[in-house]
């Protein structure tokens, strides 16, 4: 237990260390919320105020830009540094490292949901309560594991992190405008209408949206949760088979 806890604390503060993850993960998307406050805040979806409406949308499009960039390039710079070599040669269980890495993931990200979500309702008035917050929770737990799996298929593929990242920016930015996170999706064309519901962040932020807006859950859940759910489980099963100590010669 000893070994886990120290492994843990050590990826949390290299992740704290990093001015880059700092910054795109807990400024960027509060400087994101006072953009679309100018632009889109006299707007409203789904007789919604625009502003209460997107603040899931920015929760989960945070967390995939995360999982697939920011989770995924972290491993590849482990695996170049040397880190993982070293730690396949020490005596901590691999389980160890897959739960540490795992757990740090989960607490950095619920920690970035609750900064936005605590500025939402000081800044924009919303109606998130603590209570609507606890109910959404496992949603975004549930996304974190599933778009922190996305991204470590792209850190098995990927030979750098520079390729990580470009790999992960385009996974990325395919889905930011077309899975309900910011633009609402009746205006989107009617054949990404039928295609997005398929896609990893749409069924997330379907899962997230009405508990933590409402205070109740989407007829759709079970849908949604089925989709989360193999893509998580794919995705998975394919980072466990891409998986590396060490960098390609």
């Amino acid at each position: 237990m000893k070994r886990f806890t120290t492994l843990t604390k050590a990826m949390f503060l290299m992740n704290l260390r990093n001015r880059s993850t700092l910054f795109w993960n807990m400024a960027f998307p509060i400087f994101v919320l006072l953009i679309y406050t100018v632009v889109f805040g006299r707007f409203s979806v789904d007789d919604q105020n625009y502003m209460t409406w997107v603040i899931p949308g920015v929760l989960v499009f945070n967390i995939l830009a995360f999982g697939l960039m920011g989770s995924a390039t972290m491993m590849v710079q482990m695996r170049e540094k040397n880190v993982l070599r070293r730690l396949h040669a020490s005596p901590i269980p691999s389980q160890h490292l897959v739960g540490s890495y795992l757990l740090v993931n989960i607490v950095i990200c619920v920690l970035q949901c609750a900064l936005i979500i605590i500025f939402a309702v000081i800044f924009f008035d919303t109606t998130i309560t603590l209570g609507t917050t606890l109910r959404t929770f496992p949603m975004i737990v549930l996304g974190v594991l599933s778009f922190v799996a996305l991204g470590q298929v792209i850190s098995g593929i990927a030979p750098t992190a520079g390729v990580a990242i470009a790999v992960g920016q385009i996974v990325y930015f395919s889905q930011l405008f077309i899975a309900d996170l910011v633009m609402p999706m009746q205006m989107m064309p009617d054949w990404i209408q039928k295609v997005a519901p398929y896609l990893p962040a749409y069924a997330v932020v379907q899962l997230v949206r009405p508990p933590l807006i409402d205070g109740g859950f989407s007829p759709d859940m079970w849908r949604n949760l089925l989709v989360v759910a193999a893509y998580t489980l794919l995705a998975a099963f394919l980072a466990a088979r891409l998986f590396r100590w060490e960098p390609r010669s």
